[in-house]
Order: structure tokens, then C-alpha cells, then sequence
């Protein structure tokens, strides 16, 4: 019997043993997980581990470089050359946000299967017909073959291998351990996957497809008025007093002709999904710069706060960089070298989204033997890419990519367009063209003034965004950059023939003629992903714009004849005024409310302020009736139509406060004042139904749930909730999943530099540090940090 029970407990030891060293299903191997040496608890850091100074191996040094670490884990590099503190910079990026990287460089490339499992097939198989590794690979070729930035790609690289290959096991960050994969070496091909990822998420988004569509439905009356290529009164990213030179080259005219593909007008797919407002309120950004005559102590003010996903590990890591030629603070990208948004001894600059129309898709038809395609009666051949996708726990899967004269083909039959078009469809996109964005910010970093900044921003390609300057010497400008295609009228709005050669892009637009302006007579300029330039600017472009935010900024500094200072300017950015409420709430309380249970509610926005606190019942309330309004305004006449596109809210406020009630009924099919009187009826229907069912707190912050989400989606590493005012319409657009992912104030004072920061997250990528997500409470409070900027220090003589 003892022989017996022995022979079980071993039997049982060793099945133990195999089911914790082997995944079981989507658990990783438990074994080395919760090994109590190597495992799990390694994350749980000590205090004095979470502020020691990363050690950099000296070897792989040319020189002694010199890291400071402030109160916030906030690097400070002093190094004696490029290569060294690029080398620095990739170690801290590795040490501080080694999976974060590895993970947003594997969603750019089309790998997440790899780690993930079948359930990642089809957003890879996107990645990858986007043409993503394709445009990496044409980029990096670009920036490998510029001294400068090859530098700082080889040295950023062996400074993030130096890290890897110093870790075992026991050092790996906690996701890789609960996913069950380990790091893989770090290539400059990385980071330019990682540059690439961020002009797909700023320029990936078009509306081409519903746009047709729509086309096809709507009288072109309709389509003027319901989706204008500029919605009416637009306070334009460069102002309407400037002037701009006189162009180089005619805009093309439209090619005669049918040039656009053809989509049905048939009902849309039976689908229980709502309608979607064509602007992506509150997906962008703000900044703003104010000149010297405006301040208090005749400083120049450069405010930037851009709208991205509410991600941990933060999307930003802040950092200084020193060495001879460059003094420069700000946040970096955790994958690539240098500093995106900040400032140094001379100059500082902010980025926000420009939405002008950068990605066209094109109908390709296929020839009879389907080798080719046609092109102007010829047949050519596609041109064949073969993207082989591993799978974790299953087989490998190739997709067979076809490559055209547009691009590749994205959808096909065995890659189905999303709307059930049936349509095979190439695409055209700035970021697949040769560019070095890196060469940009490099050149930005050392700028001194702007002539030199100006240099900088024109190496800078895709995604085009708005960059706002200010320097020491009083000086502010605005420039509305990218590499944009001189288009005729309407070129691309909507899918294209790809069978004529009338429809292919043209000549590029020269940089130089870029909208811009330079220290503006109105002493401040504002951009806040709205419509870029004035009728009067000499080339056409579409886009997709937004105006609320742009109109609300406006309305403060136009209207504030106060001096302004770095605590206005902090209030502003936190702003939560809507200029949608303003418009629309006092034509509510002109309503009879007729259920008794919803009497309370009477005139609730007699007192309001519109603003969109975080504590307040208003917002919530109106948010319910702007939600049910656009959708019964909408779905009556736009809801059966492929694509579920409507109006911008810009245009559907427009219409609801125009006087005109036979243009709104003509347009709409349905009375106005009974469409409110029902709208607010439910909404408050709604909101007493969530009073009484005692489950959801009537806070505004409480319904909108902003929150901090972790890229794995672990809810055990994320936090919500968060106690936040604001929306997308607001100039503090939080939303439930974006928001303002760094908040930047700097005062260029020509005797002392300021500047006050602050992001959601922390510095640290590991859910077991004080670091991870420390900043947040400032944040959600709308404080800043002052930030520790070191002057270079001048040898004495």
C-alpha cells in the first residue's frame, strides 16, 4: 500500500510539474510564473530598486555619459556625442517600456497572432494589406541613408539590445510572462514600424467608402449642406488674415469623364450598430501659442495637449537629452529615438493632427486571366508580396498580397471590403512614399530659431500635422505641414476608377507653399484639428475636420483681453465649456417635460453653464438628449446607407439652431420642434430609469467612465472611472478611452525658461512600481509638474 501511495504522489508530482512548465489553452505555463524566484513577484519592486539609476554598460560607451533621475523617474541624459546618448536613451526606453514596444511594434507589423492566437488573424491580415512593413521598409531605407539619422538608429538600437540581452527570466516584464513569449532582438526596422504606426493611427481613417455611398443616395444639394468639404464660420488653423504667395503651379482641372467607381444605392446590412457622426470629435489635439504683446511678462506661451488613446503603459516617455548641439526636454515615443513634442534653449513646439485627405482607394478591375489588372485598356501585372503570419498555437498562414501602380490591393474576395461592396480596392497613401521623419525631429531638437526650425519641419512627411512654434526672441508661428498632393477638385473624396490613369496622383505640393504664418497680427494663433486654411488658399484638399474645440479656444482668447499667464493658460487647457450645449440647451428648456416622474428635470439647464464638470447631472443629462437626437434626426433618411456615416455635429447643430424650419424638414423629413420634444422626452426618461435602478451614480464622470486602459486589456493593471470633467466637444476632450496624453505648458521668457507638464501614466511600464501610474491624480486634477531643465554647463576659462 506505502509502494502504492508513492507511486501516485510521484505520478501526481509529475503531472503537476507538466501542467504548470506547458501553456494550458490561453493560460501560460503557471510553473515559471509563479515561481517564487524568477516569477511574477520579481514586479513587485522595492523602493530603492524603482529609483536606482539604470546602470549602462560602459563598454558599448565611446565616452561617459551621465543620468540624472528626478523625483519622477524623469531621465536627464548628458552624454559627450550622438551615438552615446542615443545608445542611452534606447537603454532607458528598454528598460523602462521593454513590452510596451515590443508589442505596438508587432501590432504595426501585423505579429500580434504570433502572441496572441488566431483571435489577431484578421487585424494582422489588415496590417500587413495596409502595405505597413512595406512603407517601414521604404522609410527606413530613407533614414539609413542619411548619416545623421542612421547614427542615431544604429546607436537607439544597440542601446535597446544591450538591455535585452542582459535580462533572464526572472527580468522579464510581467506581460511576457503571463502571455508566455520572451523579448526578441530590437532592429532599426522597429523603429520604423513604430513611426509608421503613428501616421496609421493620425491618417488611417478615412471616409472614402461612405462617402460614396452617400454619393450615390443623396442630391449633390444634400451632400453640399450634410458633408461640406468646410463647415460654415470654421476659425481656420491659419487665419483669414493671412496672405499666402503666389502659387507655383495651377490646380489641375477635372479630368472629363466618369471618374469615380461605382457603389449601389441599396439598403445597408441589417445591423443594430449606431449611426456614427463623421467628425472624430475629440480625437486630435489642441495647442496654442500666445506673443509677447499678450502676456503678462512679454514672454512667448506655448500650451500643446494632444488627444490620444488613454493607454498604460503611457503612450509618452519624458526625458532630457544633452550633448553638444542639443539641449532638448519633452516626451519620446518608447521605440524610437529623440523627442516628438518639448522644447529647448531657444524654441519649443507642439503637434496636433492636420486632417487634411491623405489615403485614396481605387477600383481595381481585374483582367480576364485575373494575372493583371487594367490600366487605360493595357493589362499589367500585380506585383506580388507573400505575408506569412504566424500563429501561436496553430499554423502558420500566408496571404498573397497583390501590389498595383495605387498600391496594394487591400480588399479583395478573399479580404472582403467591409460594407459588403464586393469591390476590390487598392490604396494610395502618403505614408507609403519614401520619408524620414526621424531627419525631422533630429533637426528639431537642435533648432535655434525659426529658420532652423523651419528647416526641420520640412523633412516632416506623414502624418501631416499642425506645428505650433514659439521662441525666446518673441517670435510665434503656425504651419499646417506634410507632403500634400496637388489634387483637382474632389480628387479622392471618393473611391476612384483605377482603371484610367486620369485618376492617379499628381505633383506634389512644394513645402514651401504649406499654409503658414508667422507672428500673426492678432498676437496668438490656435489649432485644434479644424479646417486648415481660408477659402482663399490656392490648392484644394478635403479632409475630415472638427470645429467645436477650435471655436471654444477662439471664444476664450479673442474674448479675454486679460494679460495671459501660465496658470490662464493651465485653466484653459482644462477647460470644460461646449459650445454644443451653449448653441442647443436654451432651446430645451423652451420644452414642456409631460411625465410627471420627470418634472425634477424641468428648465435643469436654466442655471447650467455649459460647462461639462465632472460632478455635474447636466452634461449627463444632455448627453443622453444629443444621443437620441442625432440618431432620430439621422436614421430616418442615412440609416439604411452603407457605411452608417451622418453629419458632423457641427452641421446638425447648425441646423437645429437655423430658424429655417422648412430647410430642416426638407433635409431631416421630420418636424423640428417635435423631434426635441421627443428627444428630451427619453432623456429623461432615461435618466429617471437610472436614478431609480440605483446601479448607475448620475455624475457625469460616473457615466462617461474615462479610464486608463492597459494594452493588454488586464483589467487588473488598468484603472476607470476616473474622475474627470470634459468631452469631445470640449477643449478638455475627454472621452471615455482618449484623451489629452500629455499636457505642456512652456513660458520662452528670455531670462528664464519654464515650463509645467503632465500625463496620465508614469514613467514606469512595470504594474508593480509606485511609477506606473503616479502622474494620474494630477492629471485628473488638472495640476502640473515644474519641470527640472538643466543648462548646459560652460567650461571655465
Amino acid at each position: 500500500m506505502r509502494l502504492l501511495k508513492l507511486i501516485l504522489a510521484l505520478t501526481l508530482s509529475v503531472v503537476w510539474v507538466l501542467l504548470l512548465h506547458h501553456p494550458i489553452g490561453k493560460l501560460p505555463a503557471l510553473g515559471r510564473l509563479l515561481h517564487p524566484g524568477s516569477g511574477f513577484w520579481q514586479q513587485a519592486e522595492s523602493l530603492a530598486k524603482q529609483i536606482q539609476i539604470p546602470v549602462l554598460p560602459q563598454s558599448a560607451l565611446t565616452a561617459t555619459v551621465k543620468i540624472d533621475l528626478d523625483e519622477r523617474l524623469v531621465p536627464h541624459i548628458i552624454a559627450q556625442n550622438d551615438a552615446d546618448l542615443y545608445f542611452a536613451q534606447g537603454y532607458l526606453h528598454a528598460y523602462y517600456r521593454l513590452w510596451q514596444m515590443d508589442m505596438q511594434t508587432r501590432a504595426a507589423g501585423g505579429r500580434i497572432s504570433e502572441v496572441a492566437g488566431a483571435q489577431a488573424l484578421a487585424f494582422d491580415r489588415e496590417q500587413r494589406r495596409k502595405g505597413m512593413v512595406w512603407a517601414a521598409e521604404t522609410a527606413l531605407a530613407e533614414m539609413e541613408s542619411d548619416p545623421r539619422t542612421l547614427l542615431a538608429l544604429n546607436a537607439y538600437t544597440k542601446g535597446v539590445n544591450a538591455y535585452i540581452h542582459s535580462l533572464s527570466f526572472k527580468d522579464y516584464p510581467l506581460e511576457y510572462k503571463l502571455m508566455g513569449f520572451a523579448p526578441e532582438p530590437w532592429t532599426n526596422l522597429k523603429c520604423a514600424l513604430l513611426l509608421k504606426y503613428m501616421a496609421d493611427d493620425l491618417t488611417g481613417k478615412v471616409d472614402d467608402i461612405a462617402l460614396s455611398y452617400l454619393r450615390t443616395a443623396l442630391t449633390a444639394t444634400e451632400m453640399a449642406i450634410l458633408f461640406p468639404e468646410a463647415i460654415e464660420n470654421s476659425e481656420p488653423v491659419i487665419p483669414i488674415t493671412a496672405t499666402y504667395e503666389r502659387s507655383s503651379m495651377p490646380v489641375p482641372p477635372v479630368p472629363p469623364g466618369e471618374l469615380w467607381a461605382k457603389f449601389p444605392n441599396l439598403p445597408g446590412p441589417k445591423t443594430t450598430a449606431r449611426l456614427t457622426t463623421k467628425a472624430a470629435s475629440g480625437l486630435g489635439s489642441n495647442n496654442w501659442v500666445i506673443g509677447p504683446e499678450r502676456t503678462a511678462d512679454g514672454s512667448t506661451l506655448l500650451c500643446n495637449d494632444p488627444h490620444l488613446g488613454l493607454n498604460l503603459p503611457a503612450i509618452w516617455y519624458e526625458l532630457q537629452l544633452q550633448a553638444p548641439g542639443i539641449n532638448c526636454y519633452g516626451v519620446s515615443i518608447p521605440g524610437a529615438p529623440g523627442i516628438v513634442i518639448g522644447f529647448n534653449d531657444s524654441i519649443s513646439w507642439g503637434f496636433t493632427n492636420n486632417y487634411r485627405d491623405v489615403k485614396d482607394y481605387y477600383e481595381i478591375v481585374s483582367a480576364a486571366d485575373s494575372l493583371g489588372y487594367l490600366l487605360d485598356g493595357e493589362q499589367l501585372p500585380f506585383h506580388y508580396r507573400f505575408e506569412t503570419i504566424g500563429i501561436k498555437g496553430a499554423t502558420a498562414f500566408t496571404d498573397t498580397v497583390k501590389y498595383t501602380v495605387h498600391g496594394p490591393l487591400i480588399y479583395d474576395q478573399r479580404f472582403p471590403e467591409p460594407t459588403g461592396s464586393g469591390k476590390c480596392l487598392a490604396m494610395t497613401w502618403m505614408a507609403h512614399k519614401s520619408s524620414n521623419e526621424l531627419l525631422a525631429l533630429y533637426l528639431i531638437n537642435r533648432a535655434t530659431d525659426y529658420t532652423t526650425f523651419v528647416t526641420g519641419i520640412q523633412r516632416f512627411t506623414c502624418p501631416a500635422q499642425n506645428f505650433a512654434y514659439a521662441d525666446r526672441s518673441g517670435n510665434i508661428a503656425m504651419w499646417g505641414q506634410g507632403r500634400f498632393i496637388n489634387k483637382w477638385k474632389e480628387q479622392g473624396r471618393y473611391v476612384m476608377r483605377g482603371d484610367i490613369s486620369a485618376t492617379l496622383w499628381g505633383d506634389t505640393i512644394p513645402m514651401q507653399e504649406n499654409p503658414k504664418i508667422h507672428n500673426p497680427r492678432e498676437h496668438y494663433l490656435a489649432s485644434a484639428n479644424q479646417q486648415v486654411t481660408g477659402a482663399d488658399y490656392p490648392y484644394w484638399y478635403n479632409g475630415d475636420f472638427t470645429e467645436f474645440r477650435s471655436w471654444a479656444i477662439h471664444h476664450f482668447l479673442k474674448n479675454d483681453s486679460l494679460p495671459q499667464t501660465v496658470q490662464t493658460m493651465m485653466a484653459l487647457q482644462n477647460n470644460n465649456y461646449s459650445v454644443l450645449a451653449a448653441h442647443l440647451a436654451p432651446l430645451l428648456d423652451t420644452l414642456q417635460i409631460t411625465a410627471a416622474s420627470g418634472k425634477q428635470y424641468q428648465n435643469i439647464f436654466g442655471n447650467w453653464n455649459y460647462f461639462y464638470e465632472a460632478d455635474a447631472q447636466e452634461p449627463l443629462l444632455f448627453q443622453l438628449f444629443w444621443s437620441t437626437l442625432k440618431q432620430a434626426m439621422w436614421q430616418p433618411k442615412l440609416g439604411q446607407i452603407p457605411g452608417g456615416l451622418l453629419p458632423a455635429d457641427e452641421i446638425s447643430m447648425q441646423l437645429l439652431v437655423d430658424k429655417d424650419e422648412a430647410r430642416f424638414a426638407q433635409l431631416t423629413g421630420q418636424n423640428k420642434m417635435a423631434l426635441l420634444q421627443k428627444s428630451l422626452k427619453i432623456a429623461v426618461d432615461s435618466l429617471e430609469a437610472m436614478s431609480q435602478d440605483g446601479t448607475t451614480n448620475l455624475q457625469w464622470y460616473q457615466y462617461k467612465n474615462t479610464s486608463l486602459t492597459h494594452l493588454a486589456r488586464l483589467p487588473a493593471f488598468s484603472y476607470d472611472h476616473l474622475e474627470t470633467g470634459g468631452w469631445g466637444n470640449t477643449i478638455n476632450a475627454m472621452k471615455g478611452t482618449h484623451g489629452p496624453s500629455w499636457r505642456m505648458i512652456v513660458d520662452m521668457n528670455k531670462e528664464r525658461l519654464r515650463a509645467f507638464v503632465v500625463y496620465p501614466g508614469g514613467q514606469s511600464g512595470n504594474p508593480g512600481s509606485r511609477y506606473y501610474n503616479n502622474f494620474s491624480e494630477h492629471w485628473v486634477k488638472g495640476k502640473y509638474y515644474a519641470v527640472h531643465f538643466y543648462p548646459v554647463k560652460t567650461s571655465a576659462k
